[in-house]
């Protein structure tokens, strides 16, 4: 038996990690001016934000684990299967990194207190999702632009919402 994933079991942990990511939603909604400096104690929802997203990069961490000795699929409905839960993961990843953008101009002067543990999660997001987004490219051989359309989408709103909570200065994971 091949080493590696199934795509089952491909898109399954992809779809895990869209769940947790559409989970961090609701606290991430949940910032507001009134509780943002609770950050600083521990408390509100920025804490909270910032363990759900440590979870999902210990989730991808596995999945990239998972991933490895995968051979790339020949079968079209598989590399669509893929790239479906590919893109849906994009979308509601999105949807809450700008929420958290959004959030990050509540309070532009608490941003050098409270924004430095949100924004080195999101650095480390930034590298463990290039890293699986990278490992799905070569999956689907044949569905490569589209995979790539997608890892330049999230790759571009990871970036705002790191800037964001960095304080309005761009640092990556990649420079």
């Amino acid at each position: 038996m091949p080493a590696g994933l199934a795509v089952p079991d491909i898109c399954s942990a992809i779809d895990v990690v869209t769940a947790k990511s559409q989970s961090c939603q609701g606290p991430a909604n949940q910032i507001t001016v009134v509780n943002i400096a609770l950050a600083v104690s521990g408390f509100g929802p920025i804490p909270v934000v910032i363990a759900r997203l440590t979870d999902i990069v210990t989730t991808l961490g596995t999945t990239i684990n998972a991933l490895s000795g995968t051979q790339p699929f020949s079968a079209k409905s598989d590399e669509d299967a893929i790239v479906k839960s590919l893109t849906t993961f994009v979308q509601v990843h999105q949807a809450l990194l700008n929420i958290l953008i959004g959030k990050a101009g509540l309070v532009p002067n608490l941003l050098p207190y409270v924004g430095p543990p949100l924004a080195q999660v999101l650095r480390q997001l930034e590298s463990v999702v290039d890293t699986v987004a990278f490992e799905l490219i070569d999956l689907v051989p044949d569905n490569q632009a589209d995979a790539t359309s997608q890892k330049s989408q999230i790759d571009s709103t990871l970036a705002s919402a790191i800037t964001a909570w960095n304080g309005g200065i761009s640092v990556s994971a990649s420079g």
